[in-house]
């Protein structure tokens, strides 16, 4: 519970999308060419998502820990990769960094085999 009403006082003043706003930034430029919106679900979750797009990222932040889920749609079938990230409370923009390029460093590699695991199975 002490864990939750930090969230809670973290939350405050500040939205969650601008608490991990490089990390927003980076993707949405890296993924969408900037062209993402934000959609909030809660107050603890967003998707970030371009209209048209065969992708989404969603944002999951509970007791000081950013879960990110990435969706990924190749000829109707779907990956996804999920990764939490602990102690993210007072992240530098460094460390924010960090974040959004190992998720797209991963994803990369991730999207590469889910194309050639579909267009195998399509042969």
């Amino acid at each position: 519970m002490n864990d939750l009403n930090k969230d809670k006082y973290d939350l405050q003043s500040t939205s969650l999308d601008e608490k991990f706003k490089f990390v927003v930034n980076m993707l949405n430029e890296g993924v969408f060419n900037g062209n993402g919106n934000i959609t909030k679900l809660e107050n603890r979750s967003f998707n970030l998502y371009e209209q048209g797009s065969n992708q989404i990222i969603n944002f999951h932040y509970s007791t000081g820990t950013l879960t990110i889920t990435w969706r990924y749609k190749y000829f109707q079938k779907e990956v996804v990769h999920t990764k939490d990230f602990y102690e993210t409370r007072n992240l530098s923009i460094f460390e924010q960094q960090k974040i959004a390029e190992q998720m797209i460093s991963e994803m990369i590699q991730i999207i590469e085999n889910h194309k050639n695991n579909v267009m195998k199975d399509l042969i």
